[in-house]
């Protein structure tokens, strides 16, 4: 995941993967022994690559594994299994947040603003010719670096949401491909978040519309976090009638790609979510075929 830029982070989000897939066969306390050598093997392959710093997000991916897996074996609800692994890898991110600012002289979040913003003048001064257009470019772009700065807790929320979502998804896939025991949860087609998390979206929309910057940020974290579970449930209706239409698994997976990398699609997506609280597209019935009697 480190050495192979970008086909090394595609893979990388499946870390999780084979403790989830160990510890659900083969429960306590066969199924600790592969992520516990895996975290073992893993931190001296780092400590020779010179990249002990990536240990603990590694650790926390075997971490997630663990809490996934252990949640299958429970029979957990999904939503809980999905929030808890979230859950266990944001404070695990928080806590080492914290650390690292402790260490960092004006503390962490100074340092990315001014990071993030040398970022910005150095693409610029390198892809884009001096003009006046230039100009007012980089400094919209760096008096929006601090409120992109705050929005990170979201964003990481968001990304650990996507991260948990595709290997219980990838997961569930295996199990039914090999004939092992599925958890007694619905099918993935029938998936619908929670109806009380409508009153967060409401809220979060409440709090970024007030003039209070604190309570604005806090209400825009919250909303691509409750965004992210809306996309799942879009997804989980579109999946529906890809399974209607009987559409090619190549084209599936092409289409989902695009929802999932096209901003303009996964905005959809989440909009389709949020309305199939009120309409339930997935009620509607089939057509009858015009051959039918």
């Amino acid at each position: 995941m480190l050495v192979i830029p970008l086909a090394g982070t595609f893979f990388g989000i499946f870390t999780p993967m084979p403790t989830v897939l160990f510890l659900y066969r083969w429960g306590s306390p066969w199924g600790f022994w592969v992520p516990g050598i895996a975290a073992v093997v893993g931190f001296l392959a780092l400590s020779l690559l010179s990249m002990v710093e990536a240990a603990p997000f590694f650790v926390g991916l075997l971490g997630v594994g663990l809490v996934m897996g252990w949640g299958m074996r429970s029979r957990w609800s999904v939503e809980k299994t999905v929030a808890l692994a979230g859950i266990f890898l944001f404070g695990l991110g928080t806590v080492a947040f914290w650390l690292i600012s402790m260490e960092i002289e004006g503390g962490l979040v100074r340092h990315m603003e001014e990071s993030l913003g040398q970022t910005i003048s150095a693409v610029l001064q390198q892809y884009a010719a001096s003009s006046p257009e230039t100009r007012i470019l980089e400094q919209s772009l760096l008096d929006f670096v601090p409120t992109a700065v705050r929005l990170m807790p979201g964003v990481a929320a968001s990304s650990i949401l996507v991260v948990c979502w595709l290997n219980l998804f990838v997961a569930l896939r295996y199990c039914r491909l090999h004939g092992l025991p599925m958890p007694l949860w619905e099918r993935w087609t029938a998936w619908k978040a929670p109806e009380m998390l409508v009153w967060g979206v409401i809220a979060a929309g409440f709090m970024i519309l007030l003039p209070v910057r604190t309570l604005s940020l806090l209400g825009m974290n919250v909303s691509m976090v409750l965004g992210t579970v809306y996309l799942f449930q879009g997804l989980a209706v579109t999946s529906h009638y890809f399974e209607r239409w009987r559409l090619p698994r190549i084209l599936r997976a092409v289409l989902y790609g695009f929802c999932l990398l096209q901003m303009p699609a996964t905005l959809g997506m989440i909009l389709l979510g949020l309305a199939d609280v009120w309409i339930d597209f997935r009620r509607f019935p089939r057509k009858p075929s015009a051959t039918s009697p």
